[in-house]
Order: C-alpha cells, then structure tokens, then sequence
C-alpha cells in the first residue's frame, strides 16, 4: 500500500475514533476485513502477502488503535497455520478467527457499560467532555432501563464532536447543562463525578485521550472530583506514551490582520495517577489498586 493510501486509511480511522471511540473503531475495521476478506479474489501464492499488508497498515495507525492492534496480532498469530490450505479455506479460517475477535472485544465492552451503570447514583451531576459512545450508551441506559435521576454536564468542544452527544442524551430526556469546557471551574463545587474515555492505556501509565481531556482531568484531579476512567483490558498497551503515533497537524492560519503557524495534536495525554476509579470488563478497580491490575495485566497476557 502506497504511503498516501496510508495516510487516507489513518485520517479515516482517526475521524472515526473521535466520534465512537477505539473500541467500537476496532469493531468497525473488524467487520470491514471481513468484508474484503469475502470480495478478495487471489490464488495461494500471493494471498499470504495480501493479508500481511494489510496487517501492517493496521499496527501503525496514527494514533495506535490498541485494541485493534491487539486484536489483529492475535488474527495473524492465529492463522498462520492455515496459509498451507486452500484460497477459499483459507478466507473461511479468516473470517471465523475475525468473527470471534469480535466477538470478545464485544463482549468487553458490554461489561464495563455494565460495570459503569453501577456508578451512575439518584441526582449526581455527571461531567462529560467527549462524545464516547460507551459513555453515552450508559447514561442512556441508566435513565430508560434504570429510571436514575441525574444530571449531565456537557463541555462542549467542537460542536460536531458534541452535537451527537447532546442529540442522544436529550433523546432520552436526560436533563443537561452545556457549557463551553474552559467554563468548567465554575461548576466544580457542584460535581460528582467526571465520566472519560481512554484510547489506550500506555505502559509508561499514561492515558490517551481525546483532545481537550488533559486539562480537565487535571481540574477535576486536583479539585477531588474523582475521575472515572473506562477502558476495557485491550486498550493496555507495551508501547510508551512516547510511540502512541499522536497525529499532529500544521496549518497556516489567517485571522484579521496576523497570519501565523497553528500547530494541534490529534489527541491528548494524562498520567494514570490522576485516576480515582478504573473500570473493566472485570470490574471496578480503586485508586490504590490499579497499579497492581495493570502490572497483572501484562504480566499474564503481554498487553
């Protein structure tokens, strides 16, 4: 694949993930190998090569998508057995390997909004900052299935980034206060809690997250109110914060009578540290424990 096409399969994944987030992104690109995998027409000498470029193009995401570059390694060990076999064998061992490594992510990530409704108490005032659908499924859920009473602060940042957000939430009758995010220290007082996504957790126990995220947490953190990360164990990587492949973008800018360089970042990073609740598909890890989950973590499955 030439490094423009590349480029195109990034900002496609990266527009994508600033909407729905790494793990429902990791599904989506799932589902659409399975896809290619069906239309793919090759012979046996050359489809072991079609695979591996498209495996590679996958690890190097700008910026990684974790739990798809999990997945997709677990997908290349798997099949490595089966490239003896015949084309259409082999396309078959490949969509039933994709099928179940979608399935697990899944599964994962119905557990933690399963594990997060758990949180959601009669008449807090929640703080969101991104439009996460896992974030948004669960407070949906906590008013329609639970009947909870509460309340939703939304900072609004790029309003076609929120505007799904509000749309949903208020859909479901959920009652809002929308403020701009630089307004948030006025409405610290009155906070219970502050509801974040991760896309990856980083092995330097550094959290990626969408832009606009650190400084909040850092607000939050230090005005205890407790920050309540949700990020299921596929989105713990062995790669440093430093080799997360953030997109970074320059841009020359007019306004009135100045032009200048504009320089922004796809993504934003924060220190695990500031975490106050963890939350899994194995539940809700404390601030005292979750060094110790995320240590057992890789050290059983080398995330």
């Amino acid at each position: 694949m030439k490094e423009k096409d590349k480029e195109r399969v990034y900002s496609l994944i990266r527009d994508h993930e600033d909407y729905i987030g790494s793990a429902r992104i990791a599904m989506l690109a799932l589902n659409s190998f399975i896809s290619s995998i069906k239309e793919l027409e090759s012979d046996p000498d050359t489809i072991r090569d079609q695979f591996a470029e498209l495996i590679e193009t996958i690890k190097y995401t700008k910026p990684r998508i974790v739990p798809l570059i999990h997945l997709i390694k677990a997908f290349e060990k798997e099949m490595e057995p089966h490239f003896e076999k015949d084309v259409e064998e082999i396309k078959a061992e490949a969509i039933a390997i994709l099928k179940r490594l979608h399935d697990k992510l899944q599964s994962n990530v119905g557990r933690v909004i399963e594990g997060g409704l758990k949180h959601i108490q009669e008449n807090d005032l929640i703080v969101v900052h991104t439009a996460s659908t896992d974030v948004t499924r669960m407070l949906v859920m906590a008013k329609d299935v639970f009947q909870k009473r509460f309340r939703v602060l939304i900072l609004k940042q790029d309003f076609i980034k929120t505007k799904q957000l509000i749309k949903s939430l208020s859909e479901a009758n959920i009652d809002l206060l929308v403020v701009p995010e630089y307004s948030l220290s006025h409405y610290l007082e009155q906070a219970d809690k502050l509801f974040v996504g991760a896309v990856s957790v980083t092995h330097d126990n550094k959290v990626l997250s969408p832009i606009g995220s650190a400084n909040i947490v850092s607000l939050c953190h230090v005005n205890r109110v407790p920050v309540y990360l949700f990020a299921n164990s596929l989105k713990f990587s062995y790669h440093p914060s430093s080799s997360q492949r953030i997109h970074k973008k320059v841009v020359s800018v007019s306004e009135g009578d100045i032009s200048f360089i504009l320089t922004t970042h796809s993504h934003d990073i924060f220190d695990l540290s500031q975490v106050d609740f963890l939350i899994t598909e194995e539940g809700t890890i404390a601030k005292d424990s979750i060094e110790g989950y995320v240590d057992r973590l890789r050290s059983l499955a080398r995330l």
